[in-house]
This record gives C-alpha cells, structure tokens and sequence, in this order.
C-alpha cells in the first residue's frame, strides 16, 4: 500500500506491512528479505490551513520517502510532492534497482532528478518559483536499511533502548552547532533554527547525505519532519519508541506529542519495525 502524495491534515494513521526487495548477490544473511510493519501519521499543525508534508511507502519496494515542502517558499506542498513521487518513480521504474549493488547511489541519483523536476516545474509554472522541499528516504534491501537525506526531515533508530540519529541536519543551527559555537540545546529556539543550507529546488545541483546500517531485531525506525524535531526532543521521541504500543499508536503519539506542544508546523511521523514473527527468523536470531 502507498500513502498518499499529499499527507492529510487531520492526524490519521495510515499502516501496513513492508517486504524488503532481494539484495544483489552476497553474503547471505544480507541477502536475507525482511517484513516490516510500518505506520505514518501526519497533521497540518495549529497554525496552518494546509499541510505542506508529503509522504509515500512503497510497500512491494521496500521504499519509505517523507518530504516537508518549506513554507518559506512558494508552493511547498508542490515541491514536496514532486520529490516524493520522483525518487518513488525512480525505484519502482527500475526493476533492477533493488538488486544495485550499491542502493545510497541509487537513493542519491533519484533524489538530484527529483531536484531537476522541482526546477523543471518552477520553471514552467511562475506561482511556483522558488519552491523547495526537504527529504528523508529509507531505503530496506535484503536486511540493510539504506538512508538518505537532504535537509532538516531525519532518520531515527531505536535500537536496544538507544535512539540514534542517522542524520545530521542540513541547517544553519546544525552547522553552528557542529562548529562549536552554540550547544545544541541553547539553540532550540533560536530564530535562525529553521535556516537551511541545503534543500532541492533551490539549485540546479543537490548533494544527499546517505548511509547504511544492519537491520536487527526490535528495531524502530522513524522518519519524520522537522514539525516534530523543533518540538520535541529526542529524549521524548525515545521514551515512545522503546514504549510496548505499536507503530500506528507511535506515529499518533509522536503527532501529538507535537500538537501539544504548540504545532506551528506541519507535521508527519513514519514509524516502522522489523515485523517479530519474521524478523527473528529472517535476521537469523530465532
């Protein structure tokens, strides 16, 4: 099942079940096919009569894609769209791309031609200049979950009770936190937090962040927008992760927890998790 291009405003959760695509030729417990369950939940915020997220899972491909759409820009909810639906395209167009014997180059050459599509859009279409996205992309092959990334959306992973960012924010508060010049926590609120330093459809050229990490069982994977980042912190984003409920009860919670806690964004929660029946068996740890 495929989520909508456009994530509805209310928070509804919408869930299924992902089959990872067959990884090329190797060892073989990597080649091994996972099942995930998954859930998505998205809400328009307090503030804001539409939402400008998008989101999509491709089950049969092993796919998730998240996409917040800036509302700086003109036309946000049109770019993140057309990025979700071409790096979708990209893989499900390519029978042989879960078979790639390296899927971060495939994820970073669907997301530079979603890029080219949003200027190609731009350009055509003038109440959409200047309109820009951010993206989050997993990508599960055989038991490896490939991530990429341009922007402020991220990529968690629960694992034995640790949450780990597979991400690093493309953003002004990023970098300045990586410099050494602000502690993290200091710039939570900060007026320059949601200035970013990279985005597609701003520049005819994009670089994707990418990296991948072993599937194991009990692990919670979470994509979401920076509607809930700038909200809530990871230490709450963890306390739900590593709590009993399932994913669709997670994806709300975490919705809500934003809700809460002002929702003047846009914001969109993908939670997913080996499914337990299967993955023991499948990871090789029944």
């Amino acid at each position: 099942m495929g989520g909508p291009r456009v994530a509805a405003m209310a928070n509804t959760v919408l869930s299924g079940s992902v089959r990872s695509p067959a990884a090329s030729p190797g060892p073989r417990d990597s080649r091994a096919r996972v099942v995930l369950d998954w859930a998505a939940s998205s809400d328009a915020g307090t503030c804001r009569n539409h939402n400008e997220d998008s989101w999509r899972v491709l089950e049969e491909h092993g796919l998730m894609v998240l996409a917040d759409g800036m509302g700086g820009y003109s036309a946000g909810e049109v770019a993140s769209a057309i990025a979700v639906d071409g790096v979708c395209a990209h893989v499900s167009d390519d029978p042989g791309a879960g078979a790639a014997a390296d899927p971060c180059a495939e994820l970073r050459r669907a997301i530079s031609a979603a890029n080219a599509a949003i200027l190609a859009a731009a350009a055509r279409r003038p109440e959409c200049l200047g309109m820009g996205t951010t993206l989050v992309a997993a990508w599960v092959v055989g038991r490896r979950l490939h991530h990429a990334h341009v922007g402020g959306s991220r990529a968690y992973l629960l694992r034995e009770g640790a949450l780990l960012r597979l991400t690093s924010d493309h953003s002004m508060r990023q970098a300045m936190v990586d410099a050494g010049v602000v502690g993290a926590d200091s710039t939570r609120r900060a007026a320059f937090r949601g200035v970013l330093t990279r985005a597609l459809g701003v520049e005819s050229l994009v670089q994707a962040d990418a990296g991948t990490v072993e599937l194991e069982p009990g692990d919670r994977l979470l994509l979401c927008s920076d509607g809930l980042t700038d909200l809530v912190d990871d230490a709450r984003i963890r306390a739900v992760l590593a709590g009993p409920d399932g994913c669709a009860a997670q994806a709300r919670q975490l919705v809500a927890h934003a809700l809460e806690a002002g929702g003047h964004d846009n914001v969109t929660a993908i939670v997913a998790r080996p499914a337990d029946a299967e993955a023991s068996l499948l990871l090789g740890r029944a």
